[in-house]
């Protein structure tokens, strides 16, 4: 059976039907759940034999492999054809196995699961799970100014399928509460990639039911918005560190006194990020005694999941003068502010000055 026989046999099934894999000769309970589809980028040899001169399909395999055990060249034949692979299991490597010499290398682990990755993404298109633009704005009901805010909002995202955008199925579906299910998307934004994961797959911390499911009762979805904040914070944190003496760019040169960090939504307030960092009981380094000094500088940054780069926010020089201290803040854009004096009594280590400095920038919604 080839590709093309097998949709043909596939036209009349339900999209979310579950596909087994049943051996010849076993029993029903022996079927396999399909996990895994490759599709090797070599052919494969076809393997085949006659036995009273009616042709009999020996075996397939790479074309670096040997013939099979027992048979005699002369007496078959060994063609090249494309072969699609259907496992049960998720952990074997058919494409190593197509590699034909060792001047090859294998594809690197990312090459596979970028692979994987567009697979799925092509199935869900298929499918109709992911659906072009037009008929998700009808499924809708939105103009295309509406659906362009809706975007730019972050309420409704699309997917990426080898240079075209397809949108989730779901995120139109009219018994959805879609007020509730955009202020859920708004809040993962930052996951970026994975956002339709985490809308269709089942979580421990949700009672095992997916997002998509608590959108109607009010505990649930006070529920799911507080898993849902939590979840999308993992795919940022904010870094603090506190450097002696007055900068305005981060010395190279030297170890900073102080480093916090802390997993953060990006788009939140960046001294509302940096006081978590600060006050978070998360990574801190070193752990103590921390020196008091009469000046120095925090700076600010952030790192999102798969950028190897910290990316400065901001930074805040700060000066001790008795039970004042002086503030100067400067941002990425390199927009310098007025130094304020602060009245903030008795002071302490440059951590507890740094945690009363960036309060204060809080209070004055400072960017």
């Amino acid at each position: 059976m080839n590709v093309a026989e097998l949709f043909v046999l596939l036209a009349d099934a339900e999209p979310d039907a579950v596909v087994l894999l049943l051996p010849a000769y076993a029993e029903p309970t022996d079927a396999a759940e399909l996990a895994s589809v490759e599709i090797p980028e070599k052919p494969w040899i076809r393997e085949t034999h006659f036995d009273d001169g009616e042709p009999v399909v020996v075996d397939h395999y790479p074309d670096n492999q040997e013939l099979t055990y027992g048979r005699n060249d002369a007496a078959g034949t060994y063609e090249k054809e494309r072969v699609v692979i259907l496992s049960p299991e998720f952990t074997v490597d058919f494409q190593n196995l197509t590699e034909s010499s060792g001047t090859e290398t294998a594809r690197s682990s990312l090459d596979k699961l970028y692979d994987e990755a567009l697979r799925e993404q092509r199935l869900m298109v298929l499918t109709g799970t992911l659906i072009p633009e037009d008929e998700f704005r009808r499924r809708l009901g939105v103009s295309r100014k509406r659906f362009a805010r809706l975007c730019d909002e972050g309420s409704v995202f699309g997917v990426d399928v080898e240079g075209a955008l397809y949108y989730p199925a779901s995120l139109a579906v009219a018994g959805h509460n879609r007020a509730r299910l955009h202020e859920v998307c708004r809040i993962i934004v930052p996951a970026q990639d994975d956002r339709l994961d985490f809308l269709s797959s089942r979580r421990v911390s949700l009672g095992n039911r997916s997002p998509l499911e608590m959108l109607d009762a009010d505990a649930d979805y006070a529920r799911l918005l507080f898993v849902a904040e939590a979840w999308a914070a993992e795919f940022s944190r904010t870094v603090v560190r506190l450097f002696v003496g007055i900068h305005e760019t981060e010395p190279l040169d030297v170890e900073p006194m102080y480093t916090a960090m802390s997993e953060n939504d990006p788009r939140k307030q960046v001294w509302e990020r940096a006081s978590s960092a600060l006050l978070a009981h998360g990574y801190q380094w070193p752990l103590g005694p921390y020196p008091e000094a009469r000046s120095f500088t925090a700076f600010v940054a952030h790192q999102n999941v798969g950028d190897p780069e910290l990316r400065p926010d901001a930074c805040v020089q700060i000066v001790v003068d008795g039970e004042f201290i002086r503030v100067r803040t400067i941002f990425k854009e390199r927009m310098g502010l007025q130094s304020q004096a602060v009245h903030v009594g008795k002071l302490g280590t440059v951590v507890e000055v740094a945690k009363r400095a960036i309060g204060y920038l809080i209070g004055r919604d400072l960017k």
